[in-house]
């Protein structure tokens, strides 16, 4: 009996408080919002923990919460420049506080705040070494990060992969935000990478060069303008390489402009439920080297889902290549077309123009694809498996320089190429896997066909 009191009253005791707590923060809430309004300015700004850091860099990010006029807006303008801090990615534990001045001379000044904010710079080089599987090819890297390199947020990075398709790889990059803007960077990369091509053609390719790249952020999505130059040789042919091939070795040199534009509003990019998705990239190439053409492909997602976990899915992607001096492209530049990850039931880059065992790539491509995701017997508690249904169809040409747009519609048009199948679909919070028995129901006569089961690990699929 006397148990049970001593619980009453300590449950009496903690309902007092809670009512206490909730009576103070209903009084700051009244408190603050009849003031929030008042005429206020912010007077200083006061960082702690700052060592590396340089003072113009900080300077940006902060001054526009000196614009402030009132309490509300001191407050909201506060937030912002930190939520801006945090962006960069090289400090840690932000936090702040509001205080009026300590100056003896200003203490009747009740219109002016003072900013306090404690934050601690983070490591500054990383080291990262390990194994990614992903978009049909599985590597070994290295790399090594420097983050705010000069006190502004650089970061300098420098890694080498060595893979399944691209033998090797070493990449050289310097990056920098704009104006103290975390959504506006300029970059500089140089690097080198041999690619193995012997799965779908019989040639591997050198290349070695650099771009500078600017990136930002807009209300309609992310932009990237870049120029590159780079040097390639088609090289190391085999025994049976094809004489196309054996024609296209050699060495050519790219000098290029670029812009990417992504819009993405899904969900998730590894497995989306809801939501669209839309990627244009645009090349033009010619600004010297022996390059000379205009390159477009779009790409275009939309996803929706039930209550019940179903998913239905639509992808369409598109290309075209165009030579503005009325040679044929080259086949580092051409489109390649099929695989477990583009148009299933039928091999990796296998859709297309084909000599002999090689794939030599087309000038114009349009593919789709319809998927849906349904819950997996026996796991349907389970979100990332999926059992999969899917249809599939694409069309791979070459076009010829001074053809006309009519001869290349209709050849993209008149007889694609179509399979169905059915799977399973695993989301790992990195890739996405896929295992699924793809049957093709038309296929022209130059398609590699791969009926049955296939395997695909990647981000992007159709």
């Amino acid at each position: 009996m006397a148990a049970r009191q001593h619980t009453e009253e300590e449950f009496a005791a903690q309902r007092k408080r809670q009512q206490e707590f909730e009576e103070a923060a209903f009084k700051i809430q009244t408190l603050v919002e009849n003031i929030r309004h008042d005429p206020m300015k912010l007077r200083k700004i006061t960082l702690h923990g700052v060592g590396k850091t340089r003072e113009d860099f900080l300077r940006r990010i902060l001054e526009p919460a000196f614009q402030a006029r009132s309490l509300h807006e001191v407050i909201g303008l506060s937030r912002q420049a930190v939520r801006r801090m945090e962006r960069f990615g090289i400090f840690e534990d932000l936090k702040i506080q509001l205080d009026s001045p300590r100056d003896s001379w200003l203490q009747d000044r009740k219109d002016l705040v003072d900013l306090g904010i404690w934050l601690k710079e983070g490591s500054r080089i990383q080291i990262r070494t390990g194994t990614e599987a992903g978009n049909a090819e599985a590597s070994l890297y290295g790399a090594l990060t420097v983050k705010n390199v000069f006190g502004g947020a650089e970061t300098l990075s420098t890694s080498m992969a060595f893979g399944t398709r691209t033998s090797s790889a070493f990449q050289f990059a310097l990056a920098t935000p704009l104006l103290a803007d975390p959504d506006k960077n300029l970059s500089i990369n140089l690097y080198s990478q041999t690619r193995n091509n012997t799965q779908w053609s019989s040639y591997e390719e050198d290349l070695k060069g650099g771009a500078l790249k600017y990136t930002t952020l807009s209300p309609f999505g992310y932009h990237e303008f870049a120029y590159e130059g780079h040097w390639r040789e088609i090289c190391r042919p085999s025994e049976k390489a094809s004489l196309t091939i054996r024609e296209q070795c050699g060495h050519s040199l790219k000098s290029a402009l670029t812009h990417m534009w992504v819009h993405d509003m899904r969900d998730e990019p590894l497995l989306p439920s809801t939501g669209h998705f839309v990627r244009v990239i645009q090349e033009y190439a010619g600004l010297g080297g022996d390059v000379n053409h205009v390159r477009q492909e779009i790409e275009a997602q939309v996803a929706r889902s039930n209550n019940t976990g179903y998913i239905l899915s639509a992808t369409v992607k598109s290309g075209y290549l165009h030579s503005l001096n009325g040679k044929p492209s080259k086949i580092s530049d051409r489109f390649f077309l099929g695989g477990p990850m583009s148009v299933r039931g039928f091999k990796s880059n296998g859709l297309g123009p084909r000599e002999g065992e090689d794939s030599l790539g087309g000038d114009a491509y349009i593919s789709a694809g319809v998927s849906l995701m349904t819950p997996f017997p026996g796991l349907a508690g389970r979100d990332s498996f999926k059992a999969h249904f899917f249809a599939n169809a694409g069309t791979l040409v070459s076009v010829k320089p001074g053809q006309s747009a009519t001869k290349t519609i209709d050849d993209l048009t008149k007889a694609p190429s179509v399979s169905v199948g059915t799977g399973i679909v695993y989301r790992h919070p990195q890739v996405r896997i896929e295992l699924n028995f793809a049957l093709p129901l038309m296929a022209s006569k130059t398609d590699a066909l791969s009926r049955g089961w296939q395997l695909g690990l990647g981000i992007s699929f159709l």
